[in-house]
């Protein structure tokens, strides 16, 4: 019995079938007894005498000369059956409140536990894992309970570690502005057009930590605003490609761009999918050593158009490719600084992805690079 409305059911037609049950049981066992001894040992009987006429019934006589069909005897049998059928159900009635009481606790158990591990949520105590038995609506809403919990205290980890991680961002570069100023202003460090422009590229980190932030904000929320059009793919994916010629040839690398002639056009924003490709490819270049190989191609599927961007990178460890797209999370550490990213860029590129329905993906292996997939529906208009 796997329903709770089964086995409520079960509960109050069993409890009423056993005090029926037992009652009829009592009551016939001791009826049968006592008529027996009744009649086995009839003893002494007060008799009423022989009828005055014909058509009239004798009858006992009483104390105040009322006369009774039956004698003593019948008297105290109809009186034991009468105590017998009020003792068994007396017995009955408490045998089934004894049944419906364990019932009803077995019943009401994991709704207390439920209540009292909402409670603990409600006074700020780490979500608890609530015991769960057995296959009905109860143990159901356990299992749904304990699924909540963990992405509760999941989304808690995340958040302490988002809140470390802007800490940390905005720390570094204003711990170097406020040096470098405090060094001006006590004359210790020359003021140089160096020292200026490195104090500029600072601030210039910070505006893109504070910009990165707020779209990622928007976008998890559901709330960024989409300037949708039917557009080209290949169009934007050249037009990303043109504008990093200068960091491709910084890094020395073969930067290859695959385009086919004709693609079904997407609807999407076309500024936010040039900021998805230009994260993708920027990360590929700033991860692939000089010699190294960054493709990017855009192709057509049955469902839409699908971007890859590929190196051959050093690539992400497997126990890294899980949270590679959480917020300022970076597979190597020792590289925190040097790429002078935010550390927000995979996030975006997913959270901007997903807000316009589509889906990103990353297979890599290390020291052979890794592969990042973006799939983006088809207008149905532009279907084939």
């Amino acid at each position: 019995m796997r329903s709770l409305r089964t086995k409520l059911s079960a509960a109050f037609i069993g409890v009423a079938v056993l005090t029926t049950v037992l009652t009829a049981i009592f009551a016939s066992y001791t009826a049968h007894n006592t008529f027996r001894q009744y009649v086995e040992r009839p003893g002494d009987r007060t008799l009423s005498p022989a009828p005055s006429g014909p058509g009239q019934t004798a009858a006992a006589p009483d104390r105040g000369g009322v006369r009774h069909p039956f004698g003593v005897r019948e008297r105290l049998f109809a009186s034991r059956i009468r105590k017998a059928i009020w003792s068994g159900t007396f017995v009955a009635a408490g045998m089934g409140v004894l049944v419906a009481l364990w019932l009803a606790s077995r019943i009401v158990k994991p709704v207390t536990d439920l209540t009292k591990a909402t409670r603990a949520i409600a006074g700020g105590q780490p979500a608890p894992i609530v015991p769960v038995a057995g296959e009905d609506e109860i143990a159901e809403l356990g299992r749904a309970f304990n699924r909540m919990a963990v992405q509760l205290a999941e989304t808690e980890e995340r958040r302490r570690r988002l809140f470390a991680g802007i800490a940390h961002e905005l720390r570094t570069p204003l711990s170097v502005i406020q040096g470098t100023l405090e060094g001006m202003l006590d004359r210790v460090i020359e003021p140089t057009e160096e020292r200026i422009a490195g104090l500029h590229s600072q601030t210039l980190l910070l505006k893109r930590l504070i910009t990165d932030l707020r779209d990622l904000s928007l976008a998890q929320a559901g709330v960024l605003q989409l300037h949708r059009q039917l557009v080209d793919v290949s169009g934007v994916v050249r037009e990303t490609a043109e504008a990093l010629t200068p960091l491709v040839e910084e890094r020395g690398v073969r930067f290859r761009v695959d385009l086919p002639d004709r693609l079904p056009r997407v609807d999407v924003d076309p500024d936010r999918l040039r900021q998805v490709m230009q994260n993708l490819v920027e990360n590929a270049l700033l991860h692939t050593p000089m010699g190294g190989e960054v493709r990017v191609a855009v192709q057509a599927n049955g469902n839409g158009v699908r971007c890859i961007v590929a190196d051959t990178g050093t690539g992400i460890a497997a126990a890294d490719l899980p949270h590679i797209f959480e917020h300022f999370y970076r597979a190597d550490q020792s590289r925190a600084r040097s790429s002078g990213g935010t550390g927000l860029g995979l996030a975006i590129v997913k959270s901007l992805v997903e807000a316009h329905g589509g889906r990103v993906s990353v297979e890599s292996t290390p020291g052979n690079g890794s592969t990042f997939t973006v799939e983006l529906p088809t207008s149905p208009q532009e279907a084939y």
